[in-house]
């Protein structure tokens, strides 16, 4: 079954704020490559979304939220994402992007980044 994926706004900052620490540390070409790839990775969330571990955050968020992994060890990072299957097409909705060293997730920070589902 093919799921359609959206990326929320607040991911898409997420994205543009790591991409921009890369630039900085890094070059445009580097920051460039690694939006590409990222892109790329929450991509195959559209096939076999529950391949993908479920948060150890879940417990205290109150919902199954799933992580993929994206990168080299030390500098991979973390996919938010929920898959929704209760509606006529499933979906995942990818809503955080951060880097593996940060500290878990927050229930404050899930509340802040997501939104009810067919409520968009």
């Amino acid at each position: 079954m093919a799921f359609d994926v959206r990326v929320t706004d607040a991911a898409f900052d997420d994205l543009d704020a790591i991409a921009g620490y890369i630039r900085q540390r890094s070059t445009a070409v580097v920051a460039r490559k690694w939006i590409s790839g990222l892109s790329a990775a929450i991509g195959t969330l559209a096939e076999m979304p529950t391949r993908c571990p479920i948060a150890t955050e879940s417990s205290d968020l109150g919902e199954e939220v799933r992580i993929l992994l994206h990168g080299p060890k030390r500098r991979a990072y973390k996919i938010y994402f929920r898959i929704s299957s209760g509606t006529a097409a499933a979906s995942v909705e990818v809503f955080h992007v951060r880097h593996w060293a940060r500290n878990v997730l927050t229930r404050e920070e899930f509340r802040s980044r997501t939104w009810t589902w067919g409520v968009g």
